[in-house]
């Protein structure tokens, strides 16, 4: 079987992993160390994955990206914004309206908004959900990622996906959580699991929501 072209990364991380782009390119996650014929052996075992992958991707609608315009809706934590584009000096959130200055600029300046907010909001969810719970406060950083919501590194830096700005509160705890709990447990593990369950007991509902909301993660540009 020849080995289908893939990009590979090598990270600290403990297992390998497989990831389909929407435009059908492969990403091979392996730990630093693993020799090349057990990717090889990897890759050979998930061929029949690969291919209902690839196809299942061929036949996914265009991807539709955030275009900041007059009356554009725009999902931001528990609500739905409706886009203003005026005379406005900076962008602003009035009510349920986010005014945005009528530039050409306009879509990256509403970007730019969104990510401080991401900052902000998730930088405060991660160091109340740490401290009720117990985890050791991690470094947290916003990530611009096409593929991971969420990851946490072997030296304690969690990374949370700027498009969770995008998503409910109980569907962002969950992400934070979810990491989280990878510090005492780096894999997922039937432990790991059940330490989610335990703080999130309604984990597989916030699951089912990002599954069927993934392509929130390739919105804003």
């Amino acid at each position: 079987m020849a080995i289908p072209f893939y990009e590979l990364v090598r990270t600290a991380r403990k297992t390998l992993a497989l990831a389909v782009n929407r435009d059908g390119r492969l990403t091979v996650r392996a730990p630093l160390w693993t020799p090349q014929s057990q990717i090889d052996a990897f890759l050979s075992d998930k061929q029949k994955w690969i291919e209902r992958t690839c196809a299942r991707m061929a036949m996914l609608p265009p991807r539709v990206t955030f275009l900041c315009c007059e009356g554009a809706c725009l999902p931001y934590l528990d609500r739905m914004l409706t886009v203003s584009c005026c005379d406005a000096p900076r962008v602003s959130l009035v009510g349920d309206t986010l005014m945005v200055p009528n530039t050409d600029k306009a879509t990256t300046l509403a970007v730019r908004w969104l990510e401080a907010q991401a900052r902000r909001e998730l930088r405060l969810r991660v160091c109340m959900l740490a401290e009720r719970y117990g985890f050791r406060q991690p470094v947290f950083r916003l990530s611009r990622a096409r593929g991971r919501w969420g990851s946490m590194s072997a030296h304690g830096t969690l990374s949370l996906n700027r498009a969770l700005i995008l998503c409910p509160p109980d569907v962002v705890d969950y992400v934070i959580l979810h990491e989280l709990c990878h510090m005492p447990h780096p894999d997922h593990s039937a432990a790991f699991w059940a330490q989610v369950e335990r703080l999130a007991p309604a984990y597989r509902v916030q699951r089912a929501w990002l599954k069927a909301h993934g392509e929130l993660i390739f919105y804003l540009p």
